[in-house]
């Protein structure tokens, strides 16, 4: 009796989740929480007032809590900073100004920058020997971080090839408002859309460069769902043959 209330103790309970003192709050999860925040809040406010300082405080926050989550890492820790001045800076000057060489930075420098953080997560996945809260939390934010570097790179296709989509994607504001911090969140869709295969046809490509992202994009998701799976569900089945011997 006493070795299953000691199991279902909040301590016990709280390192099963992978949420222990050491890895308190759970730093994938506060990962995820960013970009679900950047996910909902970019379609919501959408024509808001607000809705450039919205999109810029929230990809922000995600950058910043990537860099958290992998703050010990030394060699990710530097590209990442590296890349994230750029990326945080060209988004807070778009805010008065329209450049289009600017824009190109700002979307260069936050896809890679995210598919830098990609492949550290799922280094992170392939290293790890135990299924947590916050290991889930972390293939979660894998896969929807592609999501989001692909509408970068199909941005940065469309800023240098203007047209290769069938659809307007970039809005064209008023004021001095730059097209690509008003049109993010229409890449965001149309990216996973592809990710997830479910091709709506509202938005086709039309250049070549267009056409190899979005089908590249399209074959790493189903990969990525297949590969990760399998890796977690067998480290699950390990981690109760183990728990049970």
């Amino acid at each position: 009796m006493s070795e299953k209330s000691g199991l279902l103790s909040p301590a016990m309970l709280w390192r099963r989740l992978g949420l222990a003192h050491h890895n308190w709050p759970g730093r994938f999860t506060v990962l995820l929480a960013t970009i679900l925040l950047l996910l909902v809040t970019q379609p919501i406010f959408s024509g808001h007032a607000f809705a450039q300082i919205f999109a810029t405080a929230t990809i922000s926050l995600v950058l910043l809590s990537a860099l958290y989550a992998f703050r010990t890492t030394k060699t990710y820790f530097t590209i990442a900073l590296i890349l994230m001045v750029p990326s945080i800076g060209s988004r807070f000057v778009l805010q008065f100004t329209s450049n289009p060489t600017l824009e190109m930075v700002g979307a260069v420098s936050s896809c890679l920058f995210l598919t830098v953080t990609v492949f550290a997560l799922v280094s992170r996945l392939f290293t790890v020997k135990r299924v947590t809260f916050d290991i889930i939390s972390a293939a979660i934010c894998a896969y929807l971080l592609i999501g989001v570097a692909w509408a970068y790179a199909f941005a940065i296709v469309e800023l240098r090839h203007p047209g290769s989509f069938s659809a307007a994607l970039f809005q064209r504001p008023t004021g001095n408002m730059a097209p690509l911090l008003a049109s993010l969140h229409t890449f965001i869709y149309y990216s996973f859309v592809c990710l997830t295969t479910t091709g709506f046809g509202d938005i086709l490509p039309v250049s070549e460069g267009a056409r190899s992202l979005s089908v590249m994009e399209a074959v790493f998701g189903q990969l990525y769902m297949a590969i990760l799976i399998a890796r977690l569900v067998g480290l699950e089945i390990a981690q109760s043959m183990k728990e049970e011997h």
